[in-house]
């Protein structure tokens, strides 16, 4: 079965290195090893810890689009090792919680499937903590993509809601850029009364040395 989702995949979306276009099946080496970095703590939204598996640049920014824009979901085994790296870098508590950030319903049902969720179970499994998906987005608010720092902050202001638990949660997405998203995920949680521990994420956009663009 896997065999041949992987030669459908194949074919929708060529065999070449998402990261680099070089040819070839999956990450090449170089993009792998470009990726092998340790993680990195930057300061979040309202005092949050912030561990991030990686720079977005120059490679997570080709190879996450591909994963939740594309549906290359042979990538996901590579993101959520990740996502966990970041994590075990974080200690978090053993009775510790991961909340996956939500995307807008909208863009949950245009791709097929809740990235957030996937990566945020694989990522579990790989660390034997459990996900919850206590975060939910209401139907306002747009993409964030191409929107500035304050764009961003407005378009999510109580954006999302949340259900309590009695467990410390550790917020997990893929990218941080303005941190408008683990911001607002992080007063949702602390308002249905739920002791928000830390956030990871596969990759940030101001990863220290990380060159714009």
């Amino acid at each position: 079965m896997l065999s041949f989702i992987d030669a459908a995949a194949d074919l929708l979306l060529g065999s070449a290195c998402p990261g680099c276009d070089a040819p070839g099946w999956g990450l090449c080496a170089g993009c792998g090893a470009a990726l092998d970095g340790a993680p990195f703590e930057l300061p979040g939204p309202q005092g949050l810890r912030v561990m991030a598996a990686g720079p977005y640049r120059p490679v997570l920014e080709h190879v996450i689009p591909r994963y939740k824009d594309d549906g290359a979901l042979h990538l996901e085994r590579a993101l959520a090792a990740l996502l966990s790296r970041a994590l075990s870098a974080l200690e978090p508590p053993g009775d510790a919680v991961l909340v996956p950030v939500p995307s807008l319903p909208r863009s949950v049902r245009a791709r097929g499937f809740d990235h957030g969720r996937r990566l945020g179970k694989r990522a579990g499994r790989l660390t034997g903590l459990s996900m919850t998906p206590l975060l939910r987005r209401r139907t306002h608010g747009s993409d964030q993509v191409g929107l500035g720092r304050r764009e961003r902050a407005e378009n999510l202001t109580r954006s999302m809601t949340a259900r309590p638990i009695s467990a410390p949660v550790v917020i997990v997405d893929d990218i941080v850029t303005t941190g408008a998203s683990l911001e607002e995920a992080d007063r949702a949680l602390t308002a249905a009364g739920v002791e928000v521990w830390a956030a990871a994420v596969i990759a940030h956009v101001h990863a220290p040395g990380a060159r714009s663009g």
